[in-house]
């Protein structure tokens, strides 16, 4: 089998908390990467990975297709469309390239794309991520909806597996350990269901994936990272082979 190799940008964020003592306060700043979870496990089972924290991602997002082509696979967790949309350049009134057609345009060409879910994938909180109606979601095996589209259950759920015989979940068990946190989506005709959240007479996708053009597109609507995904599933010794299959069938390598 071939190294894959992927980008992965997002899944991190710098943190501002106010202390109020009083009528006194004060504000201290904190940087955290939440992909110091599922990136180690790629790289022990052969991916390699470049990695773009989000504040990165305006200035040095490849601008182009062929910048592009030198992965296999694009993974986007946690990062909203404001982050792809605005070079710094667009802030200074000068024409850009839109990096939302771009990976639209990769994944036409032969790449491969993953939206892993959070706060800022998919609709988001607020409707913040904001990828409704965008050339990503043309793309994508799912519908993105126009509002805030959080399912919260702090309860858990366990996520099921549709196809046993796909290749991405066929050496994985059937039922998924639990999850707090999901991004409602709407499964598009010719897309394929790999996990559902089934319970309580819900049918929401947990992981589609399809081909797009030449290449194949895919959405992992929970979290990679917490408050989502529990220590269950981020201890679970299928943790890093799940992202892996997905990454490594979405380019093909699989």
């Amino acid at each position: 089998m071939s190294k894959t190799k992927i980008l992965f940008a997002g899944e991190s964020a710098t943190i501002a908390t106010t202390h109020i003592k009083g009528v006194d306060s004060f504000t201290h700043y904190s940087y955290s990467e939440a992909a110091r979870y599922i990136l180690p496990k790629l790289r022990e089972i052969e991916i390699d990975v470049d990695y773009m924290p989000c504040h990165d991602v305006m200035a040095k997002f490849p601008l182009s297709v062929e910048e592009l082509n030198k992965y296999d696979c694009v993974v986007i967790s946690d990062l909203g469309s404001n982050s792809l949309l605005f070079h710094p350049n667009v802030l200074r009134s000068q024409k850009m390239p839109n990096r939302l057609e771009v990976l639209r345009d990769y994944v036409k060409g032969g790449g491969g794309f993953l939206m892993i879910g959070g706060y800022m994938s998919f609709a988001g909180v607020e409707n913040k991520a904001r990828f409704h109606e965008t050339e990503l979601e043309e793309m994508m095996p799912i519908e993105i909806l126009d509002h805030d589209d959080r399912v919260e259950l702090p309860q858990g759920f366990c996520p099921k597996v549709v196809d046993a015989e796909h290749p991405i979940v066929k050496s994985l068990p059937s039922v998924f350990p639990s999850m707090l946190f999901y991004n409602k989506t709407i499964l598009k005709s010719g897309a394929k269901l790999l996990l559902v959240n089934d319970e309580n007479g819900r049918n929401d996708p947990i992981l589609a994936v399809w081909n797009y053009g030449n290449g194949r597109a895919g959405a992992f609507t929970p979290d990679c990272a917490p408050h989502g995904a529990t220590p269950e599933f981020l201890n679970w010794e299928h943790y890093g082979e799940f992202f892996a299959n997905t990454i490594r069938w979405l380019s093909e390598n699989l």
